[in-house]
């Protein structure tokens, strides 16, 4: 059969093809398809001089990759009604749109077949098997896959290298079964996957390292960052990256406490000194250069550089990766640091998820070896596997004790709602209970109560920050709670309860001015700044100097107790929003002394299983959730999945 616009009489009647229709004409009867994908499905149809059928590929082929997709996938639509929506839908306000129908893969498949989409064609849009990309992500993927599979190889470590290697690995992990001398044994059925990290990525030019919050990737990392110097003849060259200024910002401060800790345990000053103490975000390790597409280092200018590691790989896009890979030198070691159960980046690609399996099968019987001959453990093991450049931390130490957060996290992980919600029941507290039982890692409010609850919490959180004693204190009053939220618009979006949030505030603080500056307002950088040092997602305080002028203050690194604090005038400002609530997205690589974490019904078709595990997962200490059972199993029906062709390139398996 073939596809068909379903409801579509009015373009029967009058015999006309989508694309002879306006674009208004056309999404009136799509949900979720903007004009942009109706006119580059025009200009494709047009250059490839398709089929008709095919001009609904086009559109969905651009929807994809604003849904952060790198390609569309054929097996994903194929017998399949898109962008449909009913008088049901509870996010609908716009009545009926009957959406669209593909035909059967064979038939997608027949119809594409009239046009050569190969590689080598040269066309807008590249076809390889059930996959349709356009060409620029085609070549993003493809030559990633090219820049990362001769990374894959291990690296042989010579009889000196792995003697300096298990001395240094004896010194970092004290209670491993090997000890320098091989003197000791112990059986140990469950192995340190921090040892076992880093003995892995000793003989490796490519690692990913990935867990949980609270599972000590940071803590691994630096012991790594050690153990490379240790067994090099040089002194190594490295540099660290993060995805956003506060990503970096907080690595910087992580590696810092964790050279304190070593140096107590009598690590030696020589190799604690080849740490790192400063980072980049990826746009300044490349040098990109504002309202420029140029980049100062590239596959023409490499980077500098012996061992480069980047922390929140999970936002990273495919775009970027690629251009960090083009850069790199091919004799460099490239470390990847995250938690593949996050949320992907905003952009398209999913590239650590496609790097890393989960569950991880285990390891080759070379890369087990090699493991169990550096630091004592022994690991399980898998035939072919693809993943020896992979290691999973398990145990979160964030979560232990009550755990709350921790269990609720993995419910929301394995898909298991009925348990989640029983656990967020169990977890009831009520609108005049916001300061109660703060012992407790997790708290539900039902829906009849959060507009209370909320209005409690501002009261209890927000208002004493804005007549904190000090700039000291409101940093801190504002790092203690955040309102986490699925989207920006809409009645319980982001701008619409900064709004409120303001509103509430100025009725006893006559100083509030919503939608102004005024001491102690939150703000968040949307635009990136280099002259000032500012990138988009840091976070600061609009504050009075000494001579009470406000200014906008933001934290630099610095020891906890001594931050050192960046004043900028209020008129040279790059664009910024107030931010007692923010997204879930911008979240990543944050975290709050406690949050709250509102699911709206207008966000049911935002949520998925990495949403709000990225978002209960921000908090440290606690978690309230503020959902309905309706929708907040309805959110844990399947993970989200990215279409994307890295993972088979790889020869890691189906990333679908």
């Amino acid at each position: 059969m073939s596809a068909i616009v379903m409801n579509d009489t009015a373009a029967d009647s009058r015999n006309e093809q989508p694309w002879q229709q306006s674009s208004d004409q056309c999404l009136a009867r799509l949900a979720d398809v903007e004009a942009i994908d109706f006119f580059l499905a025009c200009e494709l149809q047009q250059e490839l001089n398709a089929p008709a059928a095919c001009f609904y590929l086009w559109m969905a082929l651009h929807w994809a990759l604003r849904q952060g997709h790198s390609c569309l996938d054929l097996r994903a639509i194929a017998d399949k009604t898109q962008w449909q929506q009913t008088d049901e839908d509870s996010a609908a306000q716009q009545g009926q749109k009957p959406g669209y129908r593909f035909a059967e893969l064979e038939e997608l498949l027949v119809q594409l077949s009239a046009m050569d989409l190969a590689p080598e064609a040269g066309c807008s849009v590249v076809q390889e098997g059930d996959r349709l990309y356009l060409r620029r992500y085609w070549q993003f993927e493809s030559e990633l896959a090219d820049a990362l599979r001769p990374r894959l190889q291990a690296l042989k470590l010579d009889e000196t290298q792995i003697k300096y290697a298990r001395a240094v690995m004896a010194q970092l992990f004290p209670n491993a079964p090997l000890k320098d001398d091989d003197a000791t044994r112990v059986s140990i059925t469950e192995p340190d996957w921090q040892a076992v990290a880093v003995a892995n990525a000793l003989s490796r030019r490519f690692s990913i390292l990935s867990g949980g919050p609270g599972t000590g990737k940071t803590y691994t990392v630096t012991r790594l960052l050690i153990a490379l110097q240790a067994v090099a003849d040089k002194n190594l060259r490295v540099q660290m990256a993060a995805p956003t200024g506060k990503a970096k910002q907080r690595l910087l401060e992580s590696i810092g406490d964790a050279k304190t800790a070593l140096a107590e345990a009598g690590v030696h000053g020589d190799l604690l000194a080849s740490l790192p103490t400063k980072a980049h975000t990826l746009h300044g390790l490349l040098g990109m250069r504002p309202d420029s597409t140029r980049l100062r280092h590239d596959a023409k200018n490499k980077l500098e550089v012996d061992v480069l590691l980047i922390d929140e790989v999970s936002m990273v896009d495919l775009p970027m990766m690629t251009r960090v890979l083009r850069a790199l030198p091919d004799e460099a070691r490239l470390i990847l640091v995250g938690d593949a159960n996050q949320l992907p980046s905003i952009a398209v690609g999913s590239v650590l998820t496609d790097l890393v399996p989960l569950p991880h099968g285990g390891y080759s019987q070379t890369a087990a070896d090699s493991i169990e001959n550096l630091c004592g453990y022994q690991v399980p093991m898998q035939k072919g596997t693809q993943h020896d450049h992979v290691t999973l931390l398990r145990k979160s130490h964030r979560f232990e004790g009550h755990g709350g957060i921790g269990r609720l996290a993995d419910a929301v992980l394995e898909l298991q709602a009925e348990t989640g919600w029983q656990k967020l029941q169990e977890a009831q507290i009520a609108a005049e209970q916001v300061a109660a039982d703060f012992s407790a890692q997790l708290g539900w409010v039902m829906p009849d109560h959060h507009e209370a609850w909320l209005v409690a919490a501002v009261e209890h959180y927000f208002r004493p920050m804005l007549q904190a004693s000090d700039l000291s204190n409101a940093f801190t009053l504002l790092a203690a709670f955040r309102i986490l939220v699925p989207t920006r618009v809409g009645p319980q979006g982001v701008e619409a309860l900064n709004e409120a949030i303001e509103t509430q505030l100025a009725r006893r603080n006559t100083h509030v001015k919503p939608g102004a500056h005024y001491a102690g307002r939150p703000i968040m950088v949307t635009r990136n700044n280099h002259g000032l040092g500012l990138f988009n997602g840091d976070v600061g305080l609009v504050w009075p100097n000494e001579q009470g002028k406000l200014e906008a203050c933001f934290e630099q690194e610095g020891e906890e107790e001594d931050k050192k604090i960046r004043r900028v005038n209020l008129g040279l400002l790059p664009p910024v929003e107030t931010v007692f609530a923010m997204t879930i997205h911008k979240t990543q690589g944050s975290e709050f002394g406690q949050v709250a974490l509102l699911l709206p019904d207008q966000a049911q078709r935002l949520l998925s299983p990495e949403l709000i595990y990225t978002g209960i997962t921000r908090a440290k200490n606690r978690c309230v959730v503020l959902t309905s059972e309706q929708l907040w199993k309805g959110a844990l029906e399947q993970r989200a999945q990215r279409w994307s062709g890295l993972a088979d390139r790889l020869g890691n398996g189906d990333a679908n």
